[in-house]
């Protein structure tokens, strides 16, 4: 039986036997001939994961293959099924973004790891829906980049939003990016006016009502010409208040006042202006305390606060820690043509353990300081203790707690790994297929750590160098690959 048409969509290059076993898991797919009909089916953007199978690797390199699928698909996952691959050769293939390298030889053991990848998956709800939101070069939302579910709900939302004249409440921690999200509303909405921002905490209780109404002629000292205000401004566009909470009580009676009336007097002047102007209001405090505090209107808080949209703070959605810096790293590198660092897994810990007070924007900083000063290099925590002295936790700390975010993303459960079971193997089947894994990549590492050198290699892994060898023939690990 088929799947249903909103099933998770697998897109097949080389491998069409695992179209039956995918469809059986409850994964839609369809097959591809080769790498130029899958780039011109970019367009459908339908497609949770790209897998390519061992009859197209053959003439193809992952390092022409990858790059370009990750920059059609940005957010799609490239899984490669090669069973006899080199460590080399996985190195290489995760280096240039693939998501996955299946080692198993049979289809239903490959099948049932995609099926793992997929279910696994934090990105957003269908790909297809990609194409509602503008995606370009980077899988954005306006200019927005996130790989997180909770933020593309929240993209969801705002372009439901969008289509509607209703007032909203944007609620954020400094540097999610509010403003960003402002502005994506306003271009997704039919408002053909300006955008128009204010931060109403720069400016003076004195000058406030001024500067979001208006003022006549001589209306005060220093009025010596008239000022249309930020309201006029924004005519039949959209007017962005940040940092409601800072307007001063004696503003906010007028301020309610024109959201209620939809027109504007200006200081000193005596005519009501009609205005069509979408409000747009943020906060990175909650507007109750200020209202249980006398600070805020009460009646003006539910004026605003008709639409709410929450963006949750970087420290709650670890998977777009990584996917932000990478997508800053290849931006700096591009920008300045030099070649982004290496990164190593103590690095990437410490970077998912970090709580960023600053959220997205401090990332970003980061992220260019360490990519200029890196260039070329190896990024390790060491890096980030340089570059931000002045953290709460030591960095040991950090990528501790990152360590365990990374594995809890991965399908984990308090450190230990999530084992899929199947009951028609056998246990030693299981745990002949668990070991040679870890062997695998144990003999992986040491033969890196050794640059190739097999006496070197054997001695650390407490083998002799015949053991080793014939391990290395087992699992077709070419020595030469590590020099």
């Amino acid at each position: 039986m088929e799947p249903a048409q909103t099933a998770p969509r697998v897109l097949l290059l080389g491998c069409s036997e695992l179209r039956g076993k995918l469809r059986d898991g409850g994964l839609s797919t369809a097959s591809v001939r080769g790498l130029r009909q899958l780039l011109e089916r970019e367009a459908e953007l339908d497609a949770r994961a790209i897998v390519i199978g061992p009859a197209a690797l053959a003439s193809l390199t992952v390092e022409s293959v990858v790059p370009r699928l990750r920059n059609a698909w940005p957010l799609v996952d490239v899984i490669l099924w090669w069973p006899r691959a080199s460590g080399s050769t996985v190195r290489a293939a995760l280096k240039a973004g693939a998501r996955d390298v299946i080692l198993a030889a049979s289809a239903d053991a490959c099948a049932r790891e995609i099926s793992r990848i997929v279910a696994a998956q934090q990105l957003l709800p269908r790909a297809a829906r990609m194409g509602d939101v503008g995606r370009k070069s980077e899988a954005s939302f306006e200019g927005m980049v996130a790989r997180s579910r909770r933020m593309w709900d929240l993209f969801d939302m705002a372009t439901q939003v969008a289509q509607t004249d209703a007032t909203v409440l944007i609620l954020g921690e400094t540097g999610t990016g509010k403003e960003l999200l402002a502005r994506a509303i306003h271009r997704r909405s039919q408002r053909a006016g300006r955008f128009v921002a204010v931060n109403c905490g720069g400016v003076t209780e004195t000058l406030i009502d001024s500067e979001l109404f208006g003022h006549v002629r001589g209306a005060f000292t220093g009025a010596t010409q008239e000022k249309a205000g930020l309201f006029r401004h924004a005519h039949e566009g959209t007017l962005m208040l940040d940092e409601i909470g800072n307007v001063p009580l004696t503003a906010q009676y007028r301020l309610l006042r024109v959201l209620q009336e939809e027109t504007v007097r200006p200081v000193g002047g005596h005519q009501e202006i009609p205005i069509d102007v979408r409000v747009i209001a943020a906060t990175s405090r909650p507007l109750e305390d200020d209202v249980e505090a006398g600070r805020f209107r009460e009646d003006l808080f539910y004026r605003l606060d008709v639409i709410r949209l929450e963006i949750p703070p970087l420290r709650e959605r670890p998977e777009d820690v990584i996917f932000l810096f990478g997508q800053f790293a290849r931006r700096l590198s591009e920008q300045y043509n030099i070649v982004r660092p290496d990164v190593s897994e103590e690095f990437l810990d410490a970077l998912v353990g970090y709580e960023w007070p600053g959220n997205v924007r401090q990332l970003e900083n980061l992220t260019e300081r360490l990519v200029l000063t890196n260039a070329g290099g190896r990024l390790t925590s060491d890096a980030i203790k340089r570059a931000m002295p002045f953290r709460k936790r030591p960095p040991e700390e950090e990528a501790q707690r990152g360590a365990a975010r990374r594995a809890s993303q991965r399908g984990t459960d308090n450190g230990a790994e999530r084992i899929e079971v199947d009951l028609d193997r056998t246990l030693a089947e299981h745990v002949a297929a668990r070991v040679e894994r870890v062997e695998r990549a144990y003999i992986d590492r040491c033969l890196e750590a050794a640059r190739g050198r097999i006496g070197d290699a054997a001695e650390r892994a407490g083998i002799s160098r015949r053991t080793l060898l014939r391990k290395l023939r087992h699992y077709g690990i070419d020595k030469a690959d590590y020099r």
